[in-house]
């Protein structure tokens, strides 16, 4: 994974290289120092395809002793986390936001890639990268790894698979928005057993939300539908491929073991009105994480899947920006 940036300045069916270096170029947005800045990058052909944008809102001239490190959801990107990098360089300057496109959504570099992954070990080594890049600049940063949706998955699992390897903790502390933390009961299994058997067949095909969701209007916030994504993002895929789907199927399924490793400050949030998870699901998966001083359960009655663009996002970022400024001190 190569970085190029953005600066100050959304499993079902289941759902529902390594290039080192960094080449930089800034290009500031004519807003005021504490909003973020567009970086884009020109690298050679031959790295072009392993090249990730990323957006980060810093405050200028802060030296930030808590890096946030946001990991977007299914058909989102890292755009998804302006109102929260907007809020902590207003209200919390010394904690700054980065958050990186995930290989094979929307802003993914190459087209052909968009809607699809071959192995999750891609992900998870995009987020090690970028961690490491993020250390670099900011060394000392107590680190917060914040997965929305689909982000959470990949960000539980890859914290699963650091310590179960017996390393230690990749990051300081866990944000884990909107999990998708097990298969809704009315969900069918022979859906799910289906669709597994297609994607051996034919891994590449591919399949809509909504096909998946048999037809079902996706509601993602009190006045948007997934449906109607399309319409206002740009990097809005309508289908993806099998293998994707079967892939995000596995790790909601290993998503109450992922819990288990927690070892970190964690937070979790939910929206009662998610489509995708039952509040007690998600209450099941939030027993499992070991240290109970150390976990937190935030509820928003009347909210849906993406919490930060919801109608209770103001209470949800301030709950993230208090959690986070009550975080332990980083040891030395």
């Amino acid at each position: 994974m190569k970085i190029s940036s953005a600066g100050t300045g959304s499993g079902l069916l289941r759902l529902a290289a390594k290039a080192g270096g960094a080449l930089f170029a800034a290009l500031a947005l004519s807003q005021c120092a504490t909003d973020y800045t567009l970086v884009t990058d020109h690298p050679e052909e031959s790295l072009r395809r392993e090249t990730f944008g990323y957006r980060k809102w810093v405050k200028e001239g802060s030296q930030p002793n808590v890096v946030v490190i946001g990991i977007h959801g299914f058909c989102g990107a890292a755009i998804d986390y302006e109102n929260l990098g907007r809020r902590m360089v207003r209200e919390q300057p010394k904690t700054a936001v980065y958050a990186y496109e995930v290989r094979g959504q929307g802003k993914d570099p190459l087209k052909e890639r968009r809607g699809d992954i071959d192995d999750p070990q891609k992900w998870y080594h995009d987020l090690d990268q970028f961690t490491t890049m993020v250390r670099e600049k900011h060394p000392g940063a107590k680190i917060v790894w914040f997965g929305e949706s689909m982000g959470a998955l990949i960000a539980s699992h890859n914290f699963r698979q650091k310590v179960e390897a017996g390393g230690k903790a990749p990051c300081d502390a866990l944000v884990i928005s909107s999990p998708v933390v097990k298969f809704r009961d009315d969900f069918p299994k022979w859906k799910k057993d289906l669709v597994r058997q297609a994607s051996q067949v034919t891994p590449m095909a591919r399949l809509s939300l909504e096909a998946l969701a048999g037809g079902q209007e996706v509601q993602m916030t009190h006045d948007t539908l997934h449906s109607e994504q399309s319409e206002t993002n740009s990097w809005h895929i309508d289908k993806h491929t099998l293998r994707l789907l079967v892939t995000l199927g596995d790790l909601i399924d290993g998503m109450p073991d992922c819990a288990k490793t927690f070892s970190v400050p964690t937070l979790v949030l939910h929206g009662d009105k998610d489509f995708f998870s039952k509040t007690e699901d998600v209450q099941n998966f939030f027993t499992n994480i070991p240290d109970k001083k150390d976990r937190t359960l935030k509820l928003y009655p009347d909210a849906y899947h993406l919490l930060m663009y919801d109608t209770k996002k103001d209470q949800v970022i301030g709950d993230v920006e208090r959690w986070i400024s009550n975080l332990p001190k980083k040891k030395k």
